[in-house]
């Protein structure tokens, strides 16, 4: 049982993961959704994303994750990405991309694997080729409306 000097009692401490914040034991860093940030973002951890973003993330060995109320404008470079909110810009991951159904990308995806689930909507170029360069930001320029994705899709896996 937690207590705090001069509150009431809190419940106990639970293992299990918590729906929402930073929690030290899930090894999740949290940009809540009344955040806010400018800049480059290098993570060491997994990355959940509630809020707004606009810049750069790094986080090559985790996972970035917009989550359905995140809006981020930034070049993301991670083992693994899921856009579940709206993501603008160029996504190169190591080992997938997925975009979940009410997700938008806009932008150019460099990954071995892809998923686009149906209702997500996509604008973009995708290279799985593992030799190929990494996209750059201009292809997103200029982008007109993306559609809706009509079916599923898994854009299977590529050479590299």
């Amino acid at each position: 049982m937690a207590n705090h000097p001069g509150g009431p009692a809190g419940p106990a401490p639970s293992t299990a993961l918590p729906a929402r914040g930073g929690d030290p034991r899930t090894g999740r860093a949290v940009v809540g959704p009344a955040s806010a940030l400018r800049g480059q973002l290098s993570a060491r951890e997994d990355l959940w994303i509630e809020g707004q973003l606009d810049g750069e993330v790094q986080a090559p060995a985790h996972q970035v994750t917009v989550s359905p109320s995140g809006r981020v404008r930034a070049e993301i470079k991670a083992r693994s990405v899921v856009v579940e909110g709206e993501l603008h810009g160029n996504v190169v991951a190591s080992q997938m991309v997925t975009v979940r159904a009410g997700g938008r990308l806009t932008g150019d995806i460099h990954a071995p694997r892809v998923g686009l689930e149906e209702g997500c909507q996509f604008q973009g170029h995708v290279d799985m080729d593992g030799g190929a360069a990494a996209p750059t930001s201009a292809a997103t320029e200029g982008s007109e409306p993306s559609a809706p994705v009509e079916s599923p899709a898994l854009v299977g896996e590529g050479s590299g």
